[in-house]
């Protein structure tokens, strides 16, 4: 059962998922609230499935407006099912023996289908892969923790490695640089050197900041390490996206951010989606369509984003070389 790369290997690509039909966003906003890992509801276990109840009904229209936006769902599952795909193929070509599952934290499949999937397919040891370069609390470490859940239930005795960042891993770094230049290039040349460029990640609750998360940090490490790697000098500031609730976010916003660089007199802006690998509701709705209006009614002439990885080239020798570092 074992491959020139060893024995037979189970990756497991954790994402957050999405509902891939308007009917499934207010199942989607009760599994999210659901989850003791990203919101922190006082009281016993049943609380958090009880407020997500409510919130869902509450946001349940909105959300859905946003969603029929883009066409009546999210494409993230599809995506990440081509990444998996092109991650394995890749260890493939490399001489390991290797089976990828995607595992959805929010909807399906999730991490028990994945775990199902791999020991039916008679892998012999596990590689978590979050498909978050940044390390958070709210992201990665919920994978973590359920896929450590579900392995409790389903004792398989299978040694698990999981790679908790990949933000400061060269390959991504010189990935995501290729593709701010792409942006760039489409520049009038004169206006490549000194373009105003906004990094947007997104958003944190400031609590987990204050608990210790890592995930500001990477994200500024990872900004600092794609700057490197641009062949133009250029303005560039970070903002965060996707607030939600009453409670406290890091910042600033990346609006703000934008209407920063208006104030100052310019025209021209470019957005790079920084902590997202695949198109969701964060870029064809937040950046493609609320970030766009923001810009253009501050004055902003010509407003572009970066694209992000989804499948396209490169993505899956990206992968590869991550999940080979970690074995």
């Amino acid at each position: 059962m074992s491959g020139a790369g060893g024995p037979k290997l189970g990756i497991v690509l954790a994402q957050m998922g999405g509902p891939a039909d308007l009917d499934q966003v207010e199942p989607f906003i009760r599994s999210i609230f659901a989850d003791p890992d990203l919101i922190d509801v006082p009281g016993p276990a049943w609380t958090g499935s009880v407020v997500g109840t409510i919130v869902s009904k509450i946001r349940g229209p909105k959300v859905r407006s946003s969603y029929r936006r883009i066409g009546g769902g999210s494409p993230i599952l599809d995506i990440t099912l081509a990444q998996a795909r092109a991650v394995t193929e890749e260890l493939g070509n490399r001489g390991h023996d290797a089976v990828g599952a995607v595992a959805m934290r929010y909807t399906q499949p999730d991490t028990a289908d994945a775990v199902d999937h791999l020991v039916g397919e008679g892998v012999e040891r596990l590689v978590m892969l979050p498909l978050y370069p940044h390390y958070s609390f709210a992201t990665t470490g919920s994978s973590e923790n359920e896929l450590c859940r579900v392995l409790a239930r389903r004792p398989t005795g299978l040694p698990l490695r999981v790679i908790r960042s990949w933000h400061d891993h060269p390959s991504y770094l010189d990935l995501q640089a290729g593709l701010v230049t792409d942006l760039l290039d489409r520049l009038p040349k004169a206006e490549r050197e000194g373009a105003a460029v906004v990094f947007s990640a997104h958003g944190l609750p400031r609590k987990l900041v204050d608990r210790g998360d890592p995930y500001p940090a990477e994200i500024a490490a990872s900004m600092a390490g794609i700057i490197e790697r641009i062949p133009y000098e250029i303005d560039a500031r970070l903002g965060y996206q996707s607030r939600t609730g009453p409670v406290r976010w890091i910042g600033p916003d990346t609006i703000e951010v934008i209407e920063e660089f208006a104030a100052e007199g310019r025209d021209s802006v470019s957005l790079v989606p920084l902590s997202f690998v695949s198109d969701h509701i964060e870029t064809l709705y937040e950046a493609d369509m609320l970030m766009a209006e923001a810009a253009a009614n501050a004055g902003i002439r010509q407003y572009r984003r970066s694209a992000v990885f989804n499948d396209g080239e490169g993505v899956g020798e990206m992968l590869a070389d991550i999940v080979e570092e970690a074995l």
